[in-house]
């Protein structure tokens, strides 16, 4: 079994997230990150044929409806590459096989309690070299507007590369997530709503600086955000965000119940 164990709680409680390293090895790693490239490349190819889905646009940001998936684009216009893409596990049985994983989903039924479980989300992060970096957010601000169980959710980070400084790695305000929703940025367009400001909070970020296969539970209304990547390979990760079951996904008429044991002891 691979439960959350009491000081893994007790950290979520108090800084909002826990760490677990080398949960998937080098080959497993090796296989998600052909699953991510394969997502990636099925959907640029989608993009780029005629009667593709329209590009909305809010203030810097491209948005498009791609082969199920809502993706956003990469700022840069010179970039020619996907930034996320929600959901994805549909598009590779690879990451599908993902949500199933206990390893991934048993510590979330020890945080929340709940014995069993269904996907609110699932998302693919891509940072390109030169990909930008990502505002202070938190996830539960724009989850409360769709989330039929606020309360129930966890998010989860799988690390299918190296993440570091260099290449745009997560940072993390330990703590932040006792603030509850935090106010967002004036006068920054129409997404400064969602932005944190974090001058409204005292606690320091640290970088999310991890090895490929280690997995980060987080909280939903953890402070983080993501700098530009100025290395020269890429950095993906595998977004799960864990909810009781029986709930729709987010954004999404229908239910993905996960296959899971009650949690036990061990």
């Amino acid at each position: 079994m691979y439960r959350a164990t009491e000081a893994e709680l007790e950290q979520y409680d108090e800084l909002g997230f826990f760490v677990r390293e080398g949960v998937f090895g080098e080959s497993e790693c090796v296989a998600l990150r052909a699953g991510a490239e394969n997502v990636h490349a099925q959907i640029l190819e989608a993009a780029g044929r005629n009667g593709a889905g329209p590009i909305d646009q809010v203030d810097n940001q491209k948005y498009q409806t791609v082969l199920g998936s809502k993706i956003k684009w990469e700022w840069s216009d010179d970039l020619y590459a996907v930034r996320s893409m929600e959901p994805t596990g549909h598009l590779d049985a690879r990451l599908e096989a993902l949500l199933d994983d206990p390893r991934l989903h048993q510590p979330v039924q020890s945080i929340n309690r709940c014995e069993s479980l269904s996907v609110f989300s699932d998302k693919l992060n891509v940072k390109r070299p030169g990909g930008a970096p990502f505002p202070w957010h938190q996830e539960g601000l724009y989850w409360q507007h769709g989330a039929e169980d606020l309360e129930s959710l966890v998010s989860t980070l799988t690390y299918l590369d190296d993440a570091t400084r260099e290449n745009g790695c997560l940072w993390v305000i330990p703590g932040s997530h006792r603030h509850g929703n935090l106010k967002g940025l004036e006068g920054r367009g129409v997404l400064g709503a969602l932005y944190t400001d974090t001058d409204l909070i005292d606690e320091e970020a640290v970088a999310a600086d991890l090895p490929a296969g280690s997995v980060l539970y987080f909280h939903r209304d953890l402070v983080h955000g993501s700098q530009s990547n100025r290395s020269q390979a890429s950095r993906r990760i595998f977004v799960v965000a864990y909810q009781a079951g029986g709930l729709h996904r987010w954004c999404i008429d229908r239910k993905r119940e996960v296959a899971t044991r009650p949690p036990g002891p061990g």
